[in-house]
């Protein structure tokens, strides 16, 4: 414990640094009320991180210590993050618990790139905090934080400190890969920020805002139809969102002949299949069937055609892209579409098949996925809708896509608030990580002795093991 209250106390005094870009902002547009409160989330970070920090030492992390790391970072952080939120009382509430449960919502919602927003209109807000908003999605959604964290700890612990963040090690130099990671998706911000400017809103912040808003796949910009630069941009936007990293680092090494990994292949393969199935299901044009296809696969939920709406055929379709996902160490939630190609590659008995241990997992990974799926849903469901509208509400905070069938709103009741909540943190570290952080022996035994007596198919039985 004296572990992880150390490295959250060094991870918010990064957040109050971080805080000193949306400060600047406000400072420079005058906006002091707004200005007072990120002031005082800043303090508050920095004072509680160095008090932490102070009673406790950092060290060695192991597996446990990691995952219980990972998943407190995005219960604790959100809680100072919400101070702006409830200082400004930007939901006109006057019931503290309500206001204060928004506001975590809000945060919770961001960090996780989820994108499910109580905020009825962002651009009403000061600049300042409308900028902190989408900033919020920005160090959740890369892991800026822990990238940052990641320069000051020692080289032979930085492969468990990677892999518990979910940050994929493709190099000898550690370090030099974390680099390229703040660099590759700091310069797709700052690209896209100036194609949005153009096409989009002649507003920096804005304009800024958008970019990181569509690359990380969390809060919607406002989106109309038609066939323009702005939305192809999205769409392109969306894909580099959910491609794995490993598809960046080779391409800004310009080692092109290894960008197509197989995972991509199946993920592009798997678009082109969903696209011309909308087409027909919901009789939408190519380039809509396409765009929605895109932010469902990438978690993005960024829509100007009701997905809602949709007969219930594609409707269906989209809940199953949406539970997919994108690439595994992405800015997409999901399954993941590693999985999915492992599993193929099992029962195919390709050069390439995991061997049986990974499958174990796999599975592990899946069967937990879908068991939080249908709790949350049934529970979710006693508001009064459906239980396919329920699953595809629970399953959109779960995959961190955050397209709401109309449940989701400032009204929703504050007990499906918190449930969407925890759903949308779950689905950020997964449940595995969970359990395995948690350690329920009884919860482990049972999951365990589940999947032994599980009957594979006789594929799956008979795949060499490496």
């Amino acid at each position: 414990m004296r572990r992880i209250v150390a490295n959250i106390g060094f991870l918010l005094q990064i957040v109050g640094l971080l805080l000193f870009l949306p400060i600047g902002i406000g400072l420079q547009n005058g906006e002091l009320t707004a200005v007072a409160s990120l002031v005082a989330t800043c303090f508050l970070a920095f004072g509680a991180g160095f008090v932490f920090n102070s009673f406790c030492e950092r060290k060695e992390l192991d597996e446990k210590t990691s995952l219980w790391l990972l998943l407190l970072t995005f219960m604790v952080i959100p809680l100072v993050l919400a101070i702006p939120y409830v200082w400004n009382n930007v939901f006109s509430s006057g019931n503290i618990f309500e206001l204060f449960t928004n506001s975590y919502f809000e945060v919770v919602s961001g960090f996780t790139t989820t994108g499910f927003s109580m905020i009825v209109e962002p651009q009403a807000l000061p600049v300042s905090l409308f900028f902190y908003r989408s900033f919020v999605e920005f160090i959740g959604g890369i892991g800026f934080i822990y990238i940052l964290a990641a320069f000051l700890y020692p080289k032979d612990e930085l492969g468990a400190f990677g892999e518990a963040f979910g940050i994929e090690i493709l190099g000898d130099n550690l370090k030099k890969v974390f680099a390229s990671i703040l660099l590759v998706y700091t310069l797709f911000v700052v690209t896209f920020t100036g194609i949005f400017y153009v096409t989009y809103s002649s507003n920096l912040v804005t304009a800024s805002c958008a970019a990181i808003d569509v690359l990380t796949g969390g809060y919607q910009p406002n989106v109309t139809a038609g066939i323009g630069v702005f939305q192809i941009s999205i769409i392109v936007l969306m894909l580099i969102g959910s491609f794995n990293f490993r598809f960046h680092y080779n391409l800004f090494r310009l080692k092109l002949r290894e960008l197509l990994t197989p995972e991509i292949k199946v993920y592009l393969a798997a678009i082109a299949i969903f696209t011309v199935a909308i087409s027909f299901l919901a009789w939408m044009n190519p380039f809509d069937a396409l765009f929605h296809v895109v932010t469902m696969a990438s978690s993005s939920g960024i829509e100007y055609l009701s997905v809602s709406g949709t007969p219930l055929a594609a409707k269906i379709v989209f809940i199953i892209m949406g539970l997919v996902g994108g690439c595994t160490f992405s800015m997409a939630g999901g399954i993941r579409i590693q999985r999915v190609y492992k599993l193929i590659s099992a029962v195919s008995k390709s050069d390439d098949a995991p061997n049986r241990d990974e499958v174990k997992s796999i599975i592990e990974a899946i069967i937990g996925f879908v068991a939080v799926l249908i709790i949350l849903s049934l529970v979710f469901m006693t508001i009064g809708i459906s239980f396919l509208d329920s699953l595809f509400e629970v399953g959109s905070a779960l995959t961190t896509n955050g397209i709401s069938m109309g449940a989701t709103t400032i009204s929703l009741p504050l007990g499906y608030k918190w449930l969407l909540i925890l759903a949308m943190i779950i689905g950020r570290v997964e449940i595995v990580s969970i359990l395995k952080a948690i350690e329920v022996p009884a919860v482990r035994e049972l999951f365990s002795a589940a999947i032994s007596r599980f009957k594979l198919p006789r594929k799956f039985r008979e795949f060499k093991t490496r």
